[in-house]
């Protein structure tokens, strides 16, 4: 895709973001858990995320509201969501399960369309070749790299500090992905984050690693964390300068 249409790609998806309301959404949903249970394979909302929101093509510059892409997922698996209630939810209303469902899914798809700025910033920016698919993200790799010869999977992550955290290497027994790379990014100003380093007295260090990373990330009006092309630039030049002698977790 040429740099030009991608970047209307990306322009077009910021555009989306910026028009959430991402407050209202946070009111109705923060306190609702009630669905907290493994979804079984038929009710996996990934394939309908990818459907939605991952043109990388640029065919169609059009994303749906969260509503929409939420009425489209239930009328589409009536069966499963109905044997789904009768075990988890019997005796519970409809209502009560869809908006408990609502709330899981939106959470899931603020994480994926924080993915998704990542890539269509990478496509617009960066010259190595990005894949994401459901399928490689249903295995814990959010795009994948191509950088020479060698696959390099990512995983973007959002802010953390607890070591256990990082998960090992257990996505690295696909052969095709010579290494891991995790992107973080926080949803702390970098204000917010010096603050915090000065007042710190046993993570002073992990604060100020944070602050140089939100350098790096940009917040929409609305609130919407996305990613700046610095970052996405610096990321490239590394995998450019170090790709043939990266391996495991990064």
């Amino acid at each position: 895709m040429a740099p030009t249409q991608a970047q209307k790609v990306l322009e077009a998806f910021e555009d989306f973001l910026e028009s959430l309301d991402l407050e209202s959404y946070q009111e109705k949903y923060r306190p609702i858990k009630t669905v907290e249970q493994d979804l079984p394979r038929e009710l996996n909302p990934l394939p309908d995320l990818y459907d939605h929101y991952w043109k990388p093509n640029g065919n169609t510059l059009h994303f749906p509201d969260f509503e929409t892409f939420f009425d489209q997922w239930w009328e589409k698996r009536l069966r499963p969501l109905n044997e789904f209630i009768r075990k988890y939810f019997w005796g519970c209303s409809y209502e009560f399960v869809r908006l408990g469902l609502e709330a899981r899914l939106y959470r899931t798809a603020v994480s994926i369309w924080t993915q998704f700025h990542f890539c269509y910033r990478w496509n617009a920016s960066c010259q190595l070749r990005l894949t994401a698919t459901w399928e490689l993200d249903a295995q814990g790799i959010d795009a994948q790299i191509q950088a020479e010869d060698r696959l390099i999977g990512i995983q973007i992550k959002k802010e953390t500090y607890r070591s256990e955290a990082r998960e090992g290497n257990r996505f690295l027994r696909r052969r095709e992905h010579s290494a891991l790379l995790e992107v973080p990014y926080t949803l702390q100003s970098p204000e917010e984050l010096e603050r915090k380093a000065q007042r710190a007295r046993t993570r002073e260090e992990a604060y100020r690693l944070w602050v140089k990373i939100a350098h790096h990330l940009e917040r929409l009006p609305n609130g919407f964390v996305i990613f700046r092309e610095s970052y996405v630039k610096d990321l490239e030049n590394f995998l450019k300068q170090n790709a043939t002698t990266l391996s495991g977790l990064i």
